[in-house]
């Protein structure tokens, strides 16, 4: 009796002790079951202005205030290179031509003062003979410039053209050549002419460090046509052209020596494009999240400009892009 008692006593507790353990893997498995509803993303928000009816001049911080939760915002100033309407498209820069040389004239000869023009033609056919180059259309531009006009004792004073803006001159989409005409009078003394640091120079408007030489007087490979009296001279009486000058030279005829003239042309000129690209944003970190920051900028020009901020996620849940403008207008 005793050992069936014992028997039964240990059977009720293994049944016990299972059923405990049961018990304890239930409240272990819910637990670790999540029962809560997956969190809704939270949607892009995103906002720039500026104070309102405040004046700025150049030099002037502007302060935008921003507000949002975006991850990323690019900003564009609107200024060149900074600007959102080139995002997607290239930016040709406007290129100023300037031309600049150095003139001398000798001797003091009053009937030869006016002895050369400077001239530009967009008809003409790049044949280098003389009745050709003469049929051409040619026009005067001299007067743009500060020639020698005074004749001097000798051949090393020079007087400086200044840097002058010849672009209207490119308008017609044509190549353009350049042309000295100089001319000796019929029955003159000798007549020199000399000019030296021909060069045209392209000035980027928008961004000076990528102004630069077009063409140096080298690189405009002049040619002398002259006519058949200018063209009879001999040896060192005859216009010549080197690396780094050109000469007019008409000798002594101091009664009866006949009239003369001669083109020194260039080659064909034309006015390259510079292409910068597309304009990208300054890219900012926004440390913000649901509270209001701000972003400064200074401008360094006059004008009106639309400022562009991009706003955008990048790892939420919520992707999207926000785009604020905010005009302004800079005064000098």
């Amino acid at each position: 009796m005793k050992n069936l008692i014992k028997k039964y006593t240990i059977i009720l507790g293994l049944i016990a002790l299972i059923s405990s353990c049961n018990k304890a893997a239930d409240d272990i498995e819910k637990e670790e079951v999540d029962t809560e509803v997956p969190t809704t993303p939270e949607p892009l928000a995103f906002n720039a202005q500026i104070d309102q009816n405040l004046t700025f001049k150049v030099g002037d911080t502007v302060k935008f205030n921003l507000e949002g939760n975006s991850d990323l915002v690019g900003f564009y100033s609107g200024a060149v290179g900074n600007n959102y309407e080139f995002r997607n498209k290239e930016r040709f820069y406007e290129v100023l031509a300037k031309l600049s040389f150095d003139s001398n004239k000798t001797p003091a000869n009053s009937t030869n003062v006016d002895c050369a023009s400077l001239l530009y033609s967009t008809d003409f056919n790049g044949v280098y003979d003389y009745t050709n180059v003469k049929s051409a259309t040619w026009l005067p531009i001299t007067s743009r410039f500060n020639l020698q006009d005074v004749l001097q004792a000798t051949s090393t004073t020079y007087a400086q053209s200044g840097s002058v803006d010849i672009s209207d001159l490119f308008t017609a989409s044509k190549p353009v050549y350049l042309a000295w005409l100089c001319k000796t009078a019929a029955g003159s003394s000798r007549t020199q002419f000399r000019v030296q640091n021909f060069k045209l120079q392209g000035v980027v408007v928008d961004k000076s460090s990528l102004s630069s030489d077009l063409y140096t007087q080298m690189q405009f490979d002049f040619k002398w046509v002259l006519n058949p009296d200018a063209a009879a001279q001999t040896g060192s009486n005859l216009p010549s052209i080197t690396s780094t000058q050109v000469v007019w030279t008409g000798v002594f005829n101091n009664t009866t020596g006949p009239y003369k003239d001669g083109y020194a042309v260039t080659k064909a000129i034309v006015l390259p494009q510079f292409n910068a690209g597309k304009d990208t944003p300054t890219i900012l970190l926004p440390k913000w999240k649901e509270s209001i920051s701000d972003y400064k900028y200074v401008y360094s020009k006059a004008g009106t400009y639309e400022a562009v901020f991009l706003a955008s996620n990048l790892n939420s849940g919520a992707p999207g892009e926000i785009v604020k403008k905010v005009n302004i207008t800079i005064a000098p």
